[in-house]
């Protein structure tokens, strides 16, 4: 994906946080600011790479020699400056280019949620005039107002994966183990547009109890619940899905539990809409759940979405961020029937002036769907 950032509130920055430069250098916001996604930034970690927003004057670029074309390709910035791995190290490139940009004192925000211990110290004994502020979150708070074409590329991505979904859970069949039905979601990502697969969180009866587990070589048994988490990699973004099936003949327990999740999605998706509070979400959802006596354990109930996983705001207590027009969340209650089985559901959505609009091919259905059973949207 071509992508050019908010570069106005990117170049407003400093001065907004009284800082004379604000680097940004964790994988999320180096992609973000420079608009170039270079897999080993997250894959290589010594291999780091930074954008130099300063107050005055044009940003700069710092990565590893080996990636010189990429960024010229496919970045903003025209200002590139390099170093040799093993040779140099990437934080004495860095000091370089702050000497030449007049930073070699004064005060830097940078990345310290991300900065490694050692090369914050080689950086200020290189520079023992500067003082280093966090700038991670300011960043973030940038990326979560996503442009037009983050979100329509969100939507493409998550329908690919949604699409991926069916398909496999239609061609699915009690019979198939775990693993069988985990890969043909993964090659379906993949098949559709992704470079690959982020993860693939896949269980079936009491092992869904497992917040993360793997597929295995089990068998489902009739009258048992699948559930699976899902995502795949587009370059710097992701997609990010979850369902909950039926392997046939689901119990009463199990269908109303599921109807009643299904409805609790609904809901809270449905009451967003800017200037609700984003922990006020977390308290709706919490809500709908003791209303239906059900148990409620949840930390979050949602997030923010989009280069990173969970990106902020959170749906979670204490999070008193507001939430605004062209944010994309992903809301994903779960839920516990008390016979030792989980469910969980999950969809993308941006925020609009109108209210939330659905980035998947739709909601789930209400009643619960079986494997082996074609559902249209």
């Amino acid at each position: 994906m071509k992508f050019v950032p908010n570069v106005q509130q990117l170049k407003a920055l400093p001065a907004a946080l009284g800082v004379d430069a604000v680097v940004a250098m964790s994988p999320e916001n180096f992609a973000y600011v420079s608009g170039v996604f270079i897999l080993t930034v997250s894959l290589v970690r010594p291999r780091q790479a930074y954008v130099v927003i300063p107050a005055k004057g044009d940003p700069v670029v710092v990565i590893c020699s080996i990636e010189k074309t990429l960024a010229e390709a496919e970045g903003w910035i025209k200002d590139i400056r390099t170093y040799t791995e093993f040779a140099d190290n990437p934080i004495d490139a860095l000091t370089g280019a702050l000497k030449d940009l007049g930073l070699g004192s004064g005060k830097l925000g940078i990345d310290l949620d991300f900065l490694p211990v050692s090369s914050q110290l080689r950086l200020l004994a290189n520079l023992p005039c500067l003082t280093l502020a966090n700038s991670t979150e300011a960043i973030a708070k940038i990326r979560a107002i996503k442009t037009p074409d983050e979100v329509a590329f969100l939507e493409k991505t998550t329908k690919q994966t949604h699409k991926a979904v069916l398909d496999a859970m239609a061609a699915s069949k009690l019979g198939d183990n775990e693993l069988a039905m985990a890969n043909r979601i993964a090659t379906g990502i993949i098949n559709n547009g992704a470079d690959g697969t982020l993860f693939i969180v896949f269980a079936s009866g009491e092992r869904t109890a497992h917040a993360h587990a793997h597929a295995t070589e089990r068998v489902p048994k009739a009258s048992e619940i699948i559930r699976f988490d899902v995502g795949g990699t587009y370059g710097a973004w992701a997609s990010d899905f979850a369902r909950t099936y039926s392997t046939g003949s689901p119990t009463n327990l199990q269908s109303e539990t599921y109807a009643n999740l299904a409805e609790i999605e609904k809901a809270t998706i449905e009451m967003v809409k800017p200037g609700v509070i984003a922990e006020d979400v977390f308290f709706f959802c919490r809500d709908q759940f003791l209303r239906r006596g059900m148990p409620f354990h949840m930390p979050h109930i949602g997030h923010s979405f989009g280069i990173e996983l969970h990106e902020s705001p959170m749906l979670r207590p204490g999070d008193k961020t507001v939430l605004k027009a062209g944010m994309v969340l992903n809301v994903e209650p779960m839920a516990t029937d008390g016979e030792g089985s989980y469910y969980h559901l999950e969809d993308l959505f941006v925020v609009t002036d109108s209210g939330p609009r659905i980035l998947t091919h739709g909601l789930p259905p209400k009643e619960i769907p079986v494997i082996g059973q074609k559902i249209t949207y």
